[in-house]
């Protein structure tokens, strides 16, 4: 079990997508800025929203990002274990990495960086964590200029939905008009749960193409 998640060093920003991609989400040019306080209020919140939607560990004061940060965590094993899963996945480095105080050479241990997965090894065969604490000092997620491709388009297509739905009422099911000579306009709105409108925190399809970023929680 994961005692403590501490980041020690949090990421500058947390928004995945530039002010230009947002710019160009909201079908401006490059150098329109005249819309950018709201743009980056979007970016922040789509960023929160794909964050809540992976289950990205957060320690309760920096807001959780798949971005770089260094992170420090305890583990306390009730029993001997063949793996430990780190809060954070997409590992780029361990700094330190302690087994009941003791240091866990490189040559002890392999590291699924994608997965956050280390498992321990001894005199190179699988072995088990012993139980006790566990520490590691270790960095995560993607910089910003390696942000993966398929994180950017389910981000970009989802502040375009933001900003379509933001000239929309939701509500409206139907607009009738009539204009002979006097305007005649009749409004039909839904009552309840609008048909297709998603019941997750994001579109189906875009939480589909976010599943490599999911965090796997363990109770």
């Amino acid at each position: 079990m994961r005692q403590s998640f501490t980041v020690t060093a949090a990421a500058s920003s947390t928004l995945l997508l530039t002010i230009a991609q947002l710019r160009a989400a909201a079908g401006l040019q490059p150098t329109d800025n005249t819309r950018d306080p709201g743009l980056t209020e979007l970016g922040k919140r789509i960023s929160a929203d794909i964050m809540t939607a992976c289950q990205v560990a957060s320690d309760g004061v920096h807001p959780p990002t798949l971005l770089s940060e260094t992170i420090s965590e305890v583990h306390w094993l009730r029993r001997s274990d063949d793996m430990i899963l780190l809060g954070r996945r997409f590992v780029s480095s361990i700094s330190t990495l302690t087994e009941a105080g003791t240091a866990v050479l490189t040559v002890d241990y392999s590291l699924d960086k994608e997965a956050g997965i280390l498992e321990r090894l001894r005199e190179a065969a699988p072995s088990r964590w012993s139980p006790g604490q566990v520490s590691v000092t270790y960095i995560a997620g993607f910089t910003p200029e390696n942000l993966p491709g398929d994180l950017v388009g389910a981000a970009m297509d989802l502040a375009r939905l933001r900003l379509s739905a933001d000239s929309v009422d939701p509500l409206e099911k139907a607009t009738t008009i009539t204009i002979p000579d006097v305007e005649t306009r009749r409004v039909e709105r839904w009552v309840g749960a609008v048909p297709g409108s998603a019941s997750g925190p994001l579109p189906e399809d875009i939480m589909a193409r976010l599943t490599r970023f999911m965090t796997t929680v363990v109770a």
